[in-house]
C-alpha cells in the first residue's frame, strides 16, 4: 500500500510539474544526464511537446492510485 502512495506522489508532483513547470522538468534531465554520465535516456522533445497530455495522464494516474489505497483501507 506504501508503495501506490510512493506512485500516487510522485506522479502528481511530475504531472504538475508538465502542467505548469515544463523547464523544470528539462533541468532536471540535464542534471541527471550530467551526473550520471549519460546514462540515462535524455528527455526527448515529442515527450516535451505533448507535455499537457502527459500532465494530466500522470495526474489521473496519482488519483487513481490514491483511490485504490483509499479503497483498500477501508476494506
Amino acid at each position: 500500500m506504501l508503495f501506490l502512495i510512493f506512485v500516487g506522489a510522485v506522479s502528481l508532483i511530475f504531472g504538475f510539474l508538465f502542467l505548469f513547470r515544463p523547464q523544470v522538468i528539462r533541468d532536471l534531465n540535464e542534471k541527471t544526464n550530467k551526473s550520471l554520465n549519460k546514462l540515462c535516456i535524455s528527455f526527448d522533445e515529442k515527450a516535451y511537446n505533448l507535455r499537457i497530455g502527459l500532465g494530466i495522464s500522470l495526474i489521473l494516474v496519482s488519483v487513481l492510485a490514491f483511490f485504490v489505497v483509499y479503497y483498500l483501507i477501508k476494506i
